[in-house]
C-alpha cells in the first residue's frame, strides 16, 4: 500500500467533504438533525472560504484515497503577558476512516498540523473531543484537560 501525507488544498474539498460530514456523524451519533445535503454545502463553503488562511489541513492517503484528516485553525487574541504571539492553534476536524484505524495515520496528520503551528509562532493548542481513545494520544503530546474553559450554546 502507497501511504503518503499531503497538505491540503482547494483542489482537496471534494475529498475531505466525505470524511467531515462521517466525523459529524460520528460526533451527533447519526443524528445530524439536517439533510446532508445542506451540511455539505456548508462544509465546502466554508473550506473554500478559509481554508490555507485560518484553516490549515492535512491528509493521509492510501493508495491515491484520502482516509484520514486533520484541520489546525489559527484564532488571534490579546497579547497576554506569558504568550506575545497573539495566536492559539485550535486542533480540528480529526478524522479517519473506520478500516484505516489503528495504523498511526491520525497520529501522522495531527504532528503535521502541530508542527505547522510551532513554525507559525504559536504556544499554545487547544481541542476538544468526547472520545477516549483519542484523548490518550492527545495526552501523550501534552495536552490536558482545562478546568477553566467554558461552553455557552444559544
Amino acid at each position: 500500500m502507497n501511504i503518503k501525507v499531503e497538505k491540503l488544498d482547494e483542489e482537496n474539498i471534494e475529498e475531505i467533504i466525505p470524511l467531515r460530514i462521517a466525523l459529524q456523524k460520528v460526533d451527533f451519533e447519526n443524528n445530524l438533525g439536517i439533510e446532508d445535503d445542506v451540511l455539505i454545502n456548508e462544509t465546502r463553503k466554508f473550506l473554500k472560504e478559509n481554508l490555507n488562511k485560518e484553516l490549515f489541513m492535512y491528509g493521509v492517503y492510501a493508495d491515491n484515497q484520502l482516509v484520514s484528516i486533520c484541520g489546525l485553525t489559527v484564532f488571534k487574541y490579546f497579547p497576554q503577558a506569558d504568550d506575545l504571539s497573539c495566536k492559539v492553534g485550535y486542533i480540528t476536524c480529526v478524522y479517519t476512516k473506520d478500516e484505516f484505524r489503528q495504523r498511526g495515520y491520525q497520529k501522522r496528520v495531527f504532528e503535521e498540523c502541530i508542527n505547522l503551528g510551532k513554525q507559525l509562532g504559536i504556544k499554545r493548542f487547544k481541542l476538544s473531543t468526547k472520545n477516549p481513545i483519542a484523548m490518550r494520544m492527545y495526552e501523550q503530546y501534552g495536552f490536558k484537560n482545562d478546568d477553566y474553559a467554558k461552553k455557552m450554546e444559544n
